[in-house]
């Protein structure tokens, strides 16, 4: 299986070793990438350079705020997963990430890497795993 991780420059967090180390840890015979873009309007281009040789595109980038850049990025990553057929993870999401010092960028580096080698393992081996949960008293 390969897997390629990308984000930007402008993310501020790079969690990326920790995750594929938790990753190969449970996936055998993995192969993992990780890609760099300086922006994240450039995201899309960089998927759509590895999508051939991907099992599965994490994308992770984080912003301050919710623009039309950020808008067409989500856009455009839906358009290629549908146009291509490939899985991609789009995490795009408000940085809630204060400056952090070393240890607690550490700290949040590995709650980040458990996250989503948690989320990455049940979308690729537990689908069943994100059925709705209905509640009681409905």
């Amino acid at each position: 299986m390969h897997i390629f991780l990308v984000s930007d420059s402008k993310t501020g967090i790079n969690f990326f070793p920790e995750l594929e180390g938790l990753l190969r840890n449970k996936i055998a015979d993995l192969d993992v990438d990780t890609v760099f873009v300086p922006f994240p309007e450039d995201v899309p281009a960089a998927v759509n350079d590895i999508l051939e040789e991907a099992d599965l595109v994490f994308v992770f980038v984080l912003y301050e705020e919710l623009d039309f850049k950020i808008q067409a990025l989500l856009n455009k990553l839906i358009e290629t997963e549908m146009r291509d057929r490939t899985k991609i993870v789009k995490v795009v999401e408000e940085s809630e990430l204060p400056e952090l010092g070393k240890l607690r960028l550490r700290e949040e580096k590995g709650k980040l890497a458990k996250k989503w080698s948690s989320f990455l393992l049940d979308y690729l081996f537990k689908p069943e795993a994100f059925a709705p949960k209905e509640k009681q008293g409905f």
